[in-house]
């Protein structure tokens, strides 16, 4: 069996019958019972990152061979059987919804020389042997930081009532105008979406999460791996309040004193496609003076572009001033007017 995957404390949370067992001696470990009886009685649930519908739905070839009260005699118990056996050393990936293989490529690509040259498998090998101990995460779900806002969420996770504080958002967080999640992007194109009526903060561009404390910022804190130029990101909101981010925030402590820089993304080209923006309830994290934008209606006064404005050059003697900066372009929203606070921006 792969050491990797299998998690004792969550195992044991999810059977909770095996401890007297294990404190009589009569079973060493959860993993020794999964060993020696577990695997082959159907149990599945060893990691909150695999899940056997998954697997068994992105992987439809193997279900002809796991065993189902109509195939009694198919070769492996169930999917996890397989997996065990031969799925992760195959590179299969789709395993949960807690991971995405693409996402997390997109978001390490240093990796991938490591995979071409067979060190790992898939992104998914590196993530169950080291991405999860270095604080990455698996989806655009921002796993960390929610479970940082929400205690009560990480008590459940921590218990394994729940796999995840992803897991707790679709199902209810989502659902809850008190709770709050943020989705992020790679330094690719991506499509983000806010969910019912719980408040999302979308980012389009790459964004790492430390609970490390460091000489540069404090904990926990974000940090921007991209600044979304070459990006051509579309950000939708729900129906709960949206915060979409245009800004980076980089918050410094020297000489005992801290200070939070911000730099406006899409820069260059690129720029974020707003959708479904909703006034006076709806935020633009702009991060910028309002006297360095631009904002007017395109495309027939339907969408609304915001720039950020051209700087003055001097030329061969002659002042010049260079093009505007799209960095956004709220669809729907030609009719839009600005509300911009003295320093930053949103509407």
């Amino acid at each position: 069996m792969n050491n990797n995957i299998f998690d004792e404390q969550y195992y044991l949370s999810q059977y909770p019958w095996l401890k007297p067992a294990i404190d009589a001696g009569i079973i060493k470990s959860g993993r020794e019972h999964f060993e020696k009886f577990g695997q082959a009685a159907g149990l599945t649930k060893i990691s909150r990152y695999f899940d056997e519908d998954t697997y068994l739905e992105g992987n439809p070839d193997l279900k002809p061979f796991v065993r189902t009260p109509n195939n009694p005699n198919a070769p492996f118990a169930t999917g996890l059987d397989h997996f065990i056996q031969y799925g992760y050393e195959e590179g299969r990936s789709q395993v949960s919804p807690e991971y995405d293989e693409a996402f997390y490529l997109a978001t390490n690509r240093v990796l991938l020389p490591f995979i071409q040259n067979g060190t790992f498998k898939n992104g998914y090998q590196h993530f169950i042997e080291f991405g999860l101990k270095e604080e990455q995460f698996g989806t655009s779900f921002l796993e960390i930081q929610y479970l940082e806002s929400n205690p009560d969420v990480r008590q459940l996770v921590e218990s394994g009532a729940l796999k995840t504080g992803r897991e707790h958002y679709f199902n209810f967080g989502k659902n809850d105008p008190n709770r709050s999640a943020t989705f992020v992007g790679t330094s690719g194109h991506d499509l983000l979406t806010g969910l019912e009526v719980g408040n999302t903060r979308l980012i389009g561009f790459e964004v790492g999460y430390t609970t490390k404390s460091n000489n540069f910022s404090y904990s926990p804190s974000e940090y921007y791996e991209s600044d979304g130029s070459n990006e051509f990101d579309t950000l939708t909101g729900g129906s709960g309040r949206d915060i979409f981010v245009l800004t980076r925030r980089t918050r410094t402590l020297g000489g005992g004193r801290s200070a939070v820089y911000t730099n406006p993304s899409y820069i260059g080209p690129g720029f974020a496609t707003i959708r479904n923006f909703t006034q006076d309830q709806d935020t633009l994290d702009i991060g910028v003076f309002s006297n360095q934008l631009l904002v007017f209606p395109i495309n027939n006064n339907r969408d609304l572009a915001i720039q950020k404005r051209g700087f003055f050059v001097v030329n061969n003697g002659v002042t010049e001033t260079t093009p505007g900066d799209t960095i956004a372009v709220i669809e729907g929203g030609g009719n839009l007017s600005l509300n911009l606070p003295v320093a930053y921006g949103g509407i």
